[in-house]
């Protein structure tokens, strides 16, 4: 059974997933998914914690979106894959 990653609907409460990853990021790889946390917020797109791990894993493994995609396609979470692509997309 796939976890369930709840909606979030704040600029905060995405800032407060990222916090937990901290640790596994440079400083520079953290800033940039705040930014892009940030211009997703713009538009009212609040990311939520698999949005924030599809965004951990491009930074931090430099993998691409479509390698992404294919892994979680892979898992089981084709439903999510068709939603993706607007954390990805950055």
């Amino acid at each position: 059974m796939q976890k369930q990653y709840p909606e979030v609907h704040s600029l905060e409460e995405s800032l407060a997933i990222l916090k937990k990853y901290k640790d596994d990021l440079t400083k520079e790889q953290y800033e940039n998914i705040k930014s892009n946390i940030g211009t997703h917020a713009i538009e009212s797109i609040y990311l939520n914690e698999l949005d924030i791990i599809m965004l951990v894993k491009k930074n931090v493994y430099g993998l691409s979106a479509d390698e992404i995609i294919a892994e979680y396609q892979e898992k089981g979470f084709v439903e999510y894959v068709k939603s993706c692509h607007r954390s990805l997309q950055s």
